[in-house]
């Protein structure tokens, strides 16, 4: 961290000096940014996970039956002051619905970018979430095209957020753009406990600094050693993570890109029945404009994660996972249409007889978004999941192969 945070600093300290004497803008209405999501929806089936079920969705239904519910989904608020010529800051706070505690630090960075010409350096250091979704973005790095975003992105924003030191190198190479990032970070020690536990989920829940999410009913071979609660952004074993990406932005209207990321746990340090997991994964990503009003965006994210002692039957949790998803949008009248379909599945390599964390399953989403004047979008949402758990029947007592449909609409009101 400390090499990562060196590296940064003698990027920014040589164009400090001018920096400093460039007009600055700490608070204007230009850096005050605020939304609140006002939320109806209907859904039926299981208990939702953030209720301590199985659900693949934000919201689950009452013991079984359909549940209509009409809420204040999130209240987002972020402060974006310029420092000085290239030197920017951001810092968002977030109440979410079903998220303790009800108020608490979303993200929290300095960045720094050099003028624009044919290599340019951007470093940030901070409170983030890496470089991975395409479905996120904005000062609050909320969802843009739905309201749900994809199983992929939604675990990069309940167990993927870094305390750390980044760096892209963006270099131009004939007429394509490269760009090239670099990253330390500590924090994110749990990561992955959510994903063997629980499984995949669809839902626009982004962890907080101090958030605390349930699991669902644990194994007996786990239960002694996993509290039913599990907080994601947490600092375990004293090791340092990584990250690395790679983009590619040919003078074509399209760009991929290449993401790894390595947590470094030690499988071993605990707290509070909280403990370090190794966490590995890579994510492949595509967007795309097909013509003037289509788009096209992709990612495909595979991994593994690891927690406990090895031992003669293997590591007591060891799952392999995967999830991919397409998303087509169009614009259509006087709004943007999108259609996505998801896949998802984990595989349970050790301890099955004890502790059985496979699952497989898809989902198709269909969502409009349209903009009512400079404050006010409007989105309407239909997801369908199904779903096969064995840790359903086995933990929680209902049928393994579950499916739920989530009609939903959400009214954002935003500065």
């Amino acid at each position: 961290m400390r090499r990562m945070t060196a590296i940064i600093a003698a990027c920014v300290l040589p164009a400090w000096a001018p920096a400093a004497r460039a007009q600055s803008d700490w608070l204007s209405p230009a850096t005050i940014h605020a939304q609140v999501d006002l939320r109806a929806s209907v859904v039926g089936g299981e208990t939702g996970w953030l209720d301590g079920g199985f659900g693949k969705l934000r919201e689950g239904g009452d013991g079984g039956d359909t549940a209509v519910r009409l809420r204040m989904a999130a209240i987002d608020a972020a402060w974006t002051p310029t420092i000085a010529w290239g030197l920017t800051g951001l810092v968002s706070a977030t109440h979410q619905d079903g998220l303790d505690p009800e108020v608490d630090l979303n993200e929290a960075y300095l960045k720094y970018r050099t003028a624009p010409a044919s290599t340019r350096l951007t470093a940030r250091a901070g409170l983030m979430w890496p470089p991975v979704s395409l479905e996120h973005g904005g000062a609050m790095w909320t969802v843009d095209d739905t309201i749900t975003p994809s199983a992929v992105n939604s675990w990069i924003g309940e167990e993927v957020k870094v305390l750390g030191a980044e760096l892209t190198l963006d270099q131009r190479v004939g007429a394509s753009q490269i760009g090239v990032t670099g990253a330390l970070f500590r924090h994110d020690d749990t990561s992955g406990t959510l994903l063997s536990y629980r499984g995949w989920a669809l839902h626009d829940l982004r962890i907080s600094a101090d958030g605390e999410v349930p699991l669902p009913p644990l194994s007996p071979m786990i239960a002694p050693y996993q509290y039913d609660e599990t907080t994601p952004f947490l600092e375990l074993d004293g090791r340092s993570g990584y990250y690395a990406r790679i983009e590619w932005r040919p003078p074509q209207p399209f760009a991929v890109n290449l993401f790894r990321y390595d947590n470094s746990g030690d499988r071993l340090s605990s707290r509070d029945h909280q403990t370090a997991w190794r966490t590995r994964f890579w994510n492949a990503g595509a967007a795309a404009s097909l013509d003037e009003r289509t788009t096209l965006k992709a990612q495909a994210l595979w991994g593994n994660t690891l927690v406990g002692p090895d031992t003669p039957l293997g590591v007591p949790v060891d799952v392999d996972f995967r999830a991919a998803y397409l998303l087509l949008g169009r614009a259509i009248g006087q709004g943007r249409a999108s259609a996505r379909v998801d896949w998802f599945e984990t595989h349970d390599n050790s301890y099955k007889f004890a502790d059985d964390n496979d699952e497989s399953g898809w989902s198709a989403t269909l969502a409009y978004k349209r903009t009512f004047g400079r404050h006010v979008d409007g989105l309407a949402e239909v997801l369908h999941v199904e779903s096969d758990r064995p840790g359903r029947a086995l933990y929680g007592g209902i049928p393994a192969q579950q499916d739920q449909t989530l009609v939903q609409a959400s009214l954002r009101l935003h500065l």
